[in-house]
């Protein structure tokens, strides 16, 4: 299903999971943890884990729309989330399928 424009989330607001926290160095790929789980951070941008490392992914451009309410279908291949896995949204009231999104670079933010 193709992507349709979606009104911006407010300036996309700053992720409070990683106040605090310094970057390190993009990777293409994380394991999946099954005591976590991938969820919406903003419109454009999914987040991954907790404790000491938090991964921050902005999705590749042309799709987002994802709400914070939303759940996540995803579709990795093996045991790890790359760069371009496909993650499609639900609308947690109405299970109304959303626009699929493929997955960008995993960013690490850790405690400095």
């Amino acid at each position: 299903s193709a992507c349709t424009a979606q009104p911006p989330a407010p300036a996309n607001a700053p992720i409070a999971e990683i106040a605090g926290r310094v970057a390190g160095p993009a990777q293409r790929c994380v394991t999946i943890e099954r005591s976590e789980a991938l969820r919406a951070a903003n419109r454009s941008t999914m987040i991954y884990g907790s404790g000491r490392t938090v991964w921050i992914n902005p999705l590749e451009s042309g799709c987002s729309g994802f709400r914070q309410t939303d759940v996540l279908v995803t579709e990795p291949i093996g045991s790890q989330y790359c760069r371009g896995d496909l993650v499609r949204s639900f609308d947690s009231r109405s299970r109304i399928p959303g626009p699929p999104g493929r997955l960008g670079d995993f960013i690490p933010y850790t405690p400095h």
